[in-house]
């Protein structure tokens, strides 16, 4: 997994526009909020960055496409990757075996009446226990492990949220997620990621987690190695 301090900076925009296509231009100028743009190409950029890095090649070589449901995915599907970024923080995962999914959240996600049906019956429950001051980051940490197995199993919201349980005891543990169309059940590890106060991060693998190594990029310097666990 790779930390790195998402910049959407005029400068680091412009240098951004040199390493994505001209597709993901065109989706940067969509976007509506101000600042979404630029963030989007400085993402997409940093992700070239990070997956050049370790593949061995340039940046401006990583291609991307879209997998049969819409995951983004590498042209040549060398390795599997996932990518989010929220509260000036983009976290980049990346599995050699197996697909993985990663989100991470600073509450532009705000729980609501309309947001609750998106938690199973037990989660609603546990979630009606807790006082209205402690349920927005508990809400929260649910919502973000959902998105990682929604990202790792590859169908997004085809899944629906409500029927994944999430409730892991020390903020790990194995997921069940009914697959649609058919496909049957899928077993996801999940775990909880540390981040800085007001955050919350989740990653999730298809296949069990041997070792979890995290590095700090800096477009600059590359990776360097702070942890495994």
């Amino acid at each position: 997994m790779f930390r790195t301090r998402l910049d959407p900076s005029g400068q680091a925009a412009g240098e951004a526009v040199e390493l994505v296509s001209e597709e993901e231009r065109a989706m940067a100028e969509a976007l509506d909020r101000p600042g979404d743009g630029r963030a989007f190409l400085c993402a997409r950029a940093t992700t070239r960055r990070v997956l050049g890095w370790v593949l061995g090649r340039s940046p401006a070589s990583v291609e991307f496409c879209r997998s049969e449901h819409g995951r983004l995915a590498l042209v040549d599907r060398e390795v599997c990757f996932s990518v989010a970024y929220g509260g000036g923080l983009q976290l980049i995962a990346v599995s050699l075996n197996g697909a993985v999914g990663i989100d991470v959240q600073d509450g532009d996600v705000t729980y609501g009446e309309n947001l609750h049906l998106a938690l199973t019956r037990w989660e609603q429950q546990l979630l009606r226990r807790l006082s209205p001051s402690a349920r927005q980051m508990f809400f929260l940490g649910l919502w973000t492990r959902k998105e990682a197995v929604l990202r790792a199993v590859g169908y997004g919201f085809r899944v629906p949220p409500d029927e994944v349980d999430v409730l892991l005891e020390d903020g790990e543990g194995v997921v069940a997620v009914p697959l649609p169309d058919g496909a049957g059940v899928a077993e996801v590890h999940v775990r909880d990621l540390p981040t800085g106060r007001g955050t919350v991060a989740a990653v999730a693998t298809t296949g069990p987690v041997t070792d979890l190594h995290t590095w700090m990029f800096n477009p600059a310097v590359g990776a360097v190695h702070l942890n495994s666990c």
